[in-house]
């Protein structure tokens, strides 16, 4: 039933859409603040110089669902390039009425490359092939994803357009739609005050999500809090007092040239999620 309650959380936004893994985190970073370009807005505003990395993340979701990425980030000539896999694996799922158990996978392939367009507007394209796997059945797809960044001093917009695609292959003669958004996103970072103020907005074809959330800068390490306004849908009988769904937490800290950061989500009644994410710097 946790199986069940968790699709209808990935699915609220996204009505009559199937490729829910599209709408999945791939790191610590986006449970806690639903970016996956969290890393070219921290870079920009602070002004960082950034470094090639190799990450490895593993996500826990309710019911033994789990998603396991390698992301290698590098720059050539004046381009930052970040190419990824993604696997999330459903688990096994099994038919209570005639027993009838099977497996589900999704496979991610990303390549994302960004640059500077002209003083402070940047731009990047990302470039997603998706390969699922539900039990006999298979499908794939490629999708874009576009987004545009203005700088003005300690302030940055984005607007982005995502999972906007084909379906190269459907799992039936049926071809299911594919979970089309849109939105914009901000990052503020006050004057004196070493905190990192985000806030994301994406649109769906019936409803929206909105995401808040904060990173402390410490020394070597950094706080983070957030808030999904998604998870506020799954509020139903006694869980309506639960002040805490959709709020997460997390912390990330250096040691050499690794970087490991820790996060942690609230889904009220369907559980948590719960993600490790290792980043060593290369050079």
């Amino acid at each position: 039933m946790k199986r069940i309650f968790l699709f209808i959380l990935i699915s609220i936004c996204c009505t009559n859409t199937s490729y829910q893994g599209l709408l999945f985190p791939i790191n610590t970073f986006e449970v806690l603040t639903n970016n996956s370009d969290y890393h070219i807005f921290k870079n920009m505003i602070l002004s960082k110089s950034k470094y090639n990395s190799f990450s490895s993340s593993y996500i826990s979701f309710p019911n033994d669902i789990s998603s396991n990425t390698l992301i290698y980030d590098y720059k050539i000539t004046n381009l930052r390039m970040k190419s990824g896999i993604q696997i999330i694996n459903f688990g096994n799922i099994e038919d209570s009425e005639t027993g009838y158990s099977f497996s589900s996978q999704d496979y991610i392939f990303s390549h994302q490359f960004s640059k500077k367009i002209y003083h402070q507007l940047y731009s990047s394209v990302e470039i997603n092939y998706l390969y699922s796997k539900i039990d006999n059945f298979k499908s794939s797809i490629l999708t874009t994803k576009i987004n545009v960044f203005y700088k003005l001093n300690r302030f940055i917009f984005n607007i982005f357009l995502d999972n906007y695609g084909k379906v190269i292959n459907s799992y039936t003669i049926y071809k299911e739609k594919i979970p089309e958004l849109y939105g914009y996103s901000l990052l503020v970072k006050p004057k004196n005050i070493n905190l990192l103020f985000s806030l994301k907005q994406e649109f769906y074809v019936n409803t929206s999500n909105l995401n808040i959330s904060a990173e402390l800068l410490l020394k070597r390490s950094s706080i983070f809090i957030g808030f999904s306004s998604i998870a506020q849908d799954l509020y139903f009988g006694d869980f309506y007092e639960d002040f805490f769904t959709g709020t997460g937490f997390g912390l990330k800290t250096q040691y050499k040239k690794f970087n490991i950061s820790l996060g942690y989500q609230n889904l009220g009644p369907l559980g948590s999620i719960s993600s490790l994410t290792v980043n060593k710097l290369i050079n």
